[in-house]
């Protein structure tokens, strides 16, 4: 606290200004606290007993460290209620004390809270003492510590009560909103998914964007470390920060310390565990259920027959004819397409017959239409109509649970903390659960005062099985849209039902792909282990050198196998022969790192200290080998899933290794301190990594930042009265990235059968021989990143209000990215080259507010983000194009955001023919619709009820010229929101998290609202297609998949893109905590319990599953090329737990 006076009579007169203020918020917080019981003795004087049951008045005065009256502190008795008062201008304060009560409780904001016994008392004079515990606090950073009061860099730290009080299954989940800046998204909402995260928006194109993460001073995975073993988490954000991790750290990085034993002989045993239920938080894409999807047909049928004079005949529901006048009916049978039961019996002979006849060969594999197998199997006809919902026959409601217990205690001579933790997950989705299964085990031996030894392990057995969400139309909740609801769930003969049957839609249905992967198994070791020796050779003289060297590996290892059954009788693209393949790969990297660490204070005035070091990494060596066999016997049990059970006549066999690198890196760092008011940190590291080639293989990071509290300067005396602390930061640094191939630099050589020459020198055949199958750039150099970095910390009213502001500009240059070369190059692959330049810039705010009014404390913690992306170079001026099924939805184009929507812009519907030949661009000019190649080709009447598409070149037609920025997929603005209030014993939270201003491409709807590949449609395509009836639809007009336009189905156009804010309330939880009294009579400190409900509401607009779109490339992995493209999500699931801490 900085309300130090050296005139008394200035004091006086400074209390006097700021008492109002002071005053006022007194007595909001002078509402009587006492939430605990009195203490009691066993033995007093008669004459105290007598002055406790007769009660008394005690009266005193209160002061600060500076012998200064505190105004407003809150003087309770304790376990009295209603019974308290507050100090005046003076401090002083009188009291009755009621009879039989023999204790008061003394708060104040920024000071501790002290308990005093009256005992015969009538004056109690009290000194209060700061609490300076958020300033002293000690913050981990690079290779090392520093109080958060002398920080420069951009840094931002979450301690473990923060984490342990959201149960997640994954630890970077409970920081989620925490950090400005640190944007966190659930990879999936499947059983046990990671996330994904970046720090400050996107920093390269090439490759992921995720920090990097230390964990007990070793690059590692957080996958196997349990909440409850975490003892603080650190995100550094600026390159001030980052730099002594050199190229490691371009996209920031993550400090995850776990928790340590203590030399205080005491053993300490804690446990955390909850159970519970998780479903799925929306209902799907709310298809047409059977009977509407003949009917939606039927529509469009007279719709191409009425505005297009077209006929067309559905292989299922058959045709309305010529004149229109037939209605679609559902039939009997999908196989053979379209039957009635009388076409059925009068080709078959009779029901039996037909079913007899079944094979599971796709070619009689026999289907009744789900209406038609539903009355069969007894449905009401109002349930047979719906047919088959996919969506509800996949999802479940599923079991969670977890388990976590730590045990930490030690002496003199050493410490330890170990930890257990079990998970057991059920998926939302039938068949699928996540097993996870940890340890960890820190030691420290202290052989002397200036010797130490110790060890950090952690070791996690994963496990899983079931959809593990990913995206696309091959998913579990893509193929609940690719399949129709008149399809039923199972053929005539009991086999799956699905494509095989015509217009059913694409592959296999869910129900199938669900219980076909029921007993797949993949199966993870996640391994990580540190030892280390720190030695003090200067401890005698009293020198504070500390030299230690640490060397640390990580080793994963994946085994899996899976059963790929015959589909040949549901799928129309299936297999007529099952596939078993068993896959096992391991990975292993190790690390060795030296430091010396030198701490001295001069004169009290200046602190210095300096870190040097040296660090080798080796990663990437192991291997991957499968083995696959065809034909097996019983497809349907696992206990005969091997591979010499196969066919040995088909042999899949195959196996590689990994890419191996290696880095050293040399670094320094030096932090120096006048009267710590002025501050400042110099770090340079120099790396050099095999992934480049000699002559680039070295690069140099340098940084700088500097540090001023200004409110300890005599000019800022006047704020004293309201402000705490207040601290100017600004920093600039240099970090690197070489996050390419291992062997990005060099011609790479294989084996094939194609190469054209002869080995014997004959000119009429091939061999098999070694030739160049990928490209090298010897010239390809590191990515360098250099960031500025300016901000301020303040504390104001009393440590109440805790302020974190910063403002950053990245630059990244020589950005790495995939060689266009021309086909002259060959056909090996191409290396990537640096011809990439990237500028982020943006703003982060933190805000925290904690107070206590009466026996309510409470806080609220308010963090925005807000950052600008733009591409300053990218080697072309055409850029680089994106796509899936729709081809060039994303660009990557000059000046612009990374990933930006790109395609036709659709301004509206053609509502008339006159309006068809009338549309006008900007320029006046008429515009003929895409796909007209002139005027006199034009027939009007096609197109009303299609797409307007905007002329934007002005050239009257449209085409490829014609394609533009649609859309954003970078927020505007990201934060969250903690709120949390206690209240005798009891504690209720809740954290909530938005996004602001980025665009989805809801690419979902290309099979929802076009149908594309067969699929299903929504009730929205069908309630929102434009017609003369419906003049305000938004859809094209729907006249079957005949007349859809390919603009609308095929094409990237504005229509996909949708608003992808969102405010979701994330957590809420409710607990109690019992009374100190009852612990002390069990010998337990602490036992809480709780509920929680995560994922409570989302509101958006968006229409899609869940607007928490993750980044990916199809393949489960992060890619900023195409962010915020929804291809068909596996939205987040709702949670309900209950659950106890306990520590004893």
């Amino acid at each position: 606290m900085k309300n130090m006076k050296k005139n008394p009579k200035q004091n006086r007169e400074s209390s006097l200004m700021r008492s109002p203020l002071i005053l006022g918020l007194s007595m909001v917080l002078c509402i009587p606290v006492a939430y605990s019981h009195a203490k009691s003795s066993n033995i007093v004087n008669n004459e105290s007993v007598q002055s406790i049951l007769q009660g008394r008045t005690i009266k005193g005065q209160i002061i600060d460290e500076n012998n200064e009256p505190l105004i407003g502190v809150s003087v309770t008795v304790k376990g009295a209620n209603t019974i308290g008062t507050i100090t005046d201008f003076d401090g002083n304060y009188t009291l009755d004390v009621p009879a039989g009560k023999n204790s008061l409780e003394i708060s104040y904001i920024g000071y501790k809270t002290q308990e005093i016994t009256i005992g015969k008392n009538t004056q109690l004079n009290i000194k209060m003492q700061p609490d300076t515990q958020t300033l002293d606090e000690v913050v981990v950073v690079g290779y090392g510590t520093v109080k958060k009061r002398d920080l420069t860099g951009a840094v931002a730290s979450v301690k473990s009560e923060d984490i342990v009080r959201m149960p997640t299954s994954n630890v970077l989940e409970a920081i989620q909103g925490q950090v400005a800046g640190l944007d966190i998204t659930r990879s999936s909402g499947e059983a046990g998914s990671g996330v994904n995260m970046t720090l400050r928006g996107t920093r390269s194109i090439n490759g992921d964007n995720s920090p990097l993460f230390i964990i007990d001073g070793m690059e590692g995975s957080y996958d196997e470390l349990n909440p409850n073993d975490i003892a603080s988490i650190e995100v550094l954000k600026d390159a001030s920060s980052t730099a002594v991790y050199g190229a490691a750290g371009a996209n920031g990085v993550i400090i995850i310390t776990t928790k340590q034993g203590k030399k205080d002989d005491r053993v300490k045993v804690s446990y955390n565990g909850y159970f519970g239920v998780a479903k799925m938080a929306n209902n799907g894409y709310d298809l047409l259920d059977a009977w509407e999807a003949m009917e939606f047909q039927e529509e469009g049928q007279r719709n191409l027959l009425k505005y297009r004079g077209l006929t067309t005949t559905h292989a299922q529901f058959g045709s309305i004819g010529a004149d229109g006048s037939g209605h679609l009916t559902m039939p009997y049978a999908l196989k053979p397409a379209g039957y009635s039961k009388d076409q059925v019996i009068q080709e078959f002979g009779s029901i039996d017959a037909w079913i007899k006849s079944y094979k599971d060969d796709g070619t009689n594999t026999w289907s009744r239409s789900a209406y038609y197998q539903m009355l069969e199997d007894g449905y009401s006809e109002e349930e047979a109509r719906k047919g088959t919902n996919w969506y509800d026959e996949v999802v479940q409601t599923g079991k969670v649970q977890n388990h976590e217990i730590s045990v930490t205690g030690g002496g003199e001579k050493a410490t330890y903390s170990v930890g257990l933790g079990y998970m057991n997950r059920e998926g939302t989705i039938k068949e699928s659960w996540f097993r996870r299964y940890s340890l960890r085990a820190n030691t420290n031996f202290f052989v002397n005062k200036w010797f130490n030894i110790g060890q950090n392990t952690n070791l996690a057995v994963i496990e899983n099985s079931g959809e593990r969400g990913r995206q696309g139309d091959d998913n579990t909740f893509g193929k609940t849209f690719s399949i129709q609801p008149w399809v039923p769930i199972y053929t005539v003969g009991g086999d799956y039902a699905g494509s095989v049957n015509n217009e059913g839609g694409r592959a296999e249905s869910a129900v199938m792909s669900v219980n076909h992967g029921k007993d797949n198994r993949r199966r993870f070791l996640r391994a990580q282990s540190a030892i280390y020796a720190e030695i003090k050779p200067l401890e005698s003289i009293g020198e504070d050198l500390t030299i230690r060297t640490q060397f640390s590996a990580r080793l994963s290892g994946a085994w899996d196998f899976w059963m790929n059954k015959r589909t040949i009788m549901t799928n129309k693209e299936g297999r007529n022969n099952n596939e078993f393949y068993e896959n096992a790969s391991y990975w292993l990297g190790y690390q060795w790192t030296n430091t010396a660490t030198y701490k001295k204070t001069i004169n009290e005035d200046h602190s210095i200290g300096v870190v040097l070091g040296t660090e080798a990494i080796r990663e990437g060596l192991g291997r991957v080998i499968q083995a696959g066999r065809i034909d097996y016997q019983f497809e349907d049990d696992p206990n005969t899933w091997q591979i010499d059970n196969g066919s040995a006549a088909n042999l899949r066999n195959s196996g590689y290794m990994h890419s191996p690198s290696t880095m050293f890196g040399i670094f320094g760092r030096a932090d120096y301190a006048y009267q710590g008011k002025y501050l400042a940190t110099v770090t340079v590291r120099r790396d050099a990594s095999s992934r480049f080639s000699e002559k680039n293989r070295w690069g140099t990071f340098p940084s700088i930042s500097l540090g001023w509290r200004m409110s300890d300067e005599n000019f800022m005396e006047k704020t004293r009265t309201w402000l705490d602390d207040f601290k100017l930061r600004a920093g600039y640094g240099t970090t690197g990235n070489s996050n390419i191939g291992a062997y990005n630099w060099a011609f790479r050589y294989g084996t094939g059968n194609t190469w054209l020459y002869s080995i014997t020198g004959s000119d009429t055949d091939v061999m098999t021989g070694y030739g160049v199958t990928a490209l090298g750039d010897i010239d390809a150099k590191w990515e360098t990143s250099k960031m500025l970095n300016v901000g301020f910390d303040a504390t104001v009213f009393d440590q109440r209000l805790g302020i974190n502001f910063d403002w950053y500009l990245k630059k990244t240059s020589d950005m790495l990215i995939d060689a266009n070369w021309s086909a002259l190059a060959g056909n090996a692959d191409k290396p990537k080259v640096n011809i990439g330049d990237m500028e982020n810039k943006g703003v982060d705010l933190n805000l925290t507010w904690r107070d206590k009014v009466g026996e309510v404390d409470y806080s609220i913690g308010v963090n925005l983000s807000h950052y600008k992306n733009k591409l300053t170079e990218i080697g072309t001026e055409a850029g680089i194009f994106e796509g899936t099924r729709i081809s060039n939805m994303n660009v990557m184009m000059k000046g612009y955001a990374v990933g930006m929507f790109h395609g036709y812009q659709v301004d509206g519907i053609y509502k008339s023919e006159d309006e068809v030949r009338n549309y006008k661009n900007d320029a006046g000019g008429a515009v003929l619709p895409y796909g007209t190649a002139d005027a006199a080709s034009l027939n009007p009447s096609q197109y009303v009820g299609q797409f307007k598409v905007k002329d934007v070149n002005n050239d009257g037609k449209i085409d490829a010229s014609d394609r533009t920025f649609i859309g954003n997929p970078h927020p505007d603005l990201t934060g969250g929101v903690n709120l949390s209030v206690g209240w005798k014993g009891f504690d209720l939270s809740t954290y909530l998290y938005f996004s602001v201003g980025n665009d989805i491409f809801a690419m979902y709807k290309y099979y929802t609202h076009y149908g594309s590949l067969q699929s299903a449609y929504s009730k929205d395509r069908r309630d929102n297609s434009w017609s003369p009836e419906n003049p305000n639809g938004i859809y094209p007009m729907w006249a079957t998949a005949t007349g859809e336009s390919t603009i609308a189905a095929n094409e990237s156009n504005s229509s996909y893109i949708e608003d992808g804010s969102f405010l979701r309330m994330q957590t809420l939880t409710l607990g109690y905590t019992l009374p100190k009294a009852w612990m002390n009579k069990i010998k337990f400190d602490k036992i809480r319990i709780y509920g929680q409900i995560s994922n409570v509401f989302t509101l958006t607009g968006y229409s899609g599953l869940d607007p928490q779109v993750r980044t990916d490339d199809g393949s489960g992995n992060s890619k900023d090329r195409n962010m915020g493209t929804d291809y068909g999500s596996y939205g987040m699931p709702r949670q309900f737990i209950l659950g106890v801490n306990v520590t004893f």
